[in-house]
């Protein structure tokens, strides 16, 4: 497993952590925003944005 592999599943890892946040909380599930979601959303983009290497990151 190499470094952009290990990145993907850690990004996978927590876009998992992300949906179960999505099904608990009944402030996610009614639409509205909660401070743990946002963060969760912000870490799961930056993961994946990480584990991206092959694009440019301004395209």
């Amino acid at each position: 497993m190499n470094g952009t592999e290990s990145a993907a599943s850690q990004a996978e890892e927590l876009y998992r952590i992300h949906l179960r946040h999505l099904d608990d909380c009944p402030a996610c599930r009614t639409g509205a925003e909660c401070g743990r979601g946002v963060h969760l959303r912000r870490g799961v983009r930056a993961a994946r944005l990480a584990a991206d290497t092959r694009r440019p990151r301004w395209t």
